[in-house]
């Protein structure tokens, strides 16, 4: 007999199609009924519902229809699920990272029909860690994001001059805090990186570019050439 924490839609019919549940009683609960146009709306959705209830998600394991690279279902699980192999204690290492996975069995599972719709086929929604406490929740790495319009103003005021400190504290105090704002300061910080490098390698790729142009233009000026 399955836990009644555990909900195959499956098994149990058009039970979940009368109105949305809420599974956990904490905040907003997720809609089961509702059938996702891709994966990505999917993992959003769940991901909103996630920071609503004070946990972070992640990808797991995946399956394909026969003969064929199509997705046919998805796992997408509680960021404290399984366990991470054990390491080898004698190791030198200067620190050592504290092991934050509990084996938390929360999951759910989205099977794809053949017109590419998402829908659940699976729910777990038991957790066996606390759950992040409303002040904290915007800490949660799934939740976290730079939207365009952020990421514009982040990269323009870097490029006139303006500390990434300075520009992700504006961003902060427009919004009223930092737990509104929808990213860390780390998260500024790596996104300008990744915008740097992005840069330095596509100079270097013009470069190169360039440099084989000149040599074609110096081969066909060297073979018009008298021995």
């Amino acid at each position: 007999m399955k836990c009644s924490e555990e909900m195959d839609i499956e098994d149990r019919g058009n039970e979940f199609q009368k109105s949305e549940v809420n599974f956990t009683g904490i905040a907003e609960g997720f809609n089961i009924s509702v059938a996702y146009k891709d994966e990505k709306e999917a993992y959003e959705a769940f991901c909103t519902y996630a920071h609503n209830n004070g946990f972070s998600v992640r990808k797991d394991h995946h399956s394909f229809w026969a003969n064929s690279r199509k997705i046919k279902s998805k796992d997408f699980v509680c960021s404290k699920a399984g366990f991470k192999k054990q390491t080898d204690l004698n190791s030198q290492k200067k620190c050592r990272r504290s092991e934050t996975r509990t084996g938390c069995p929360c999951l759910i599972r989205f099977a794809v029909d053949e017109d590419g719709n998402w829908i659940v086929k699976k729910f777990i929604e038991s957790h066996n860690h606390d759950l992040a406490r409303l002040e904290d929740r915007h800490l949660l790495r799934s939740c976290r994001n730079i939207d365009d319009e952020r990421a514009s103003v982040l990269k323009s005021m870097t490029e006139a001059g303006i500390r990434t400190v300075d520009a992700f504290s504006y961003l902060a105090d427009e919004v009223g805090g930092v737990e509104n704002l929808g990213f860390l300061k780390m998260d500024a910080y790596n996104f300008i990186q990744k915008e740097k490098r992005s840069k330095i390698e596509f100079g270097d790729t013009n470069a190169l570019i360039q440099l084989f142009k000149d040599r074609q233009v110096d081969d066909s000026i060297c073979m018009g050439c008298p021995i």
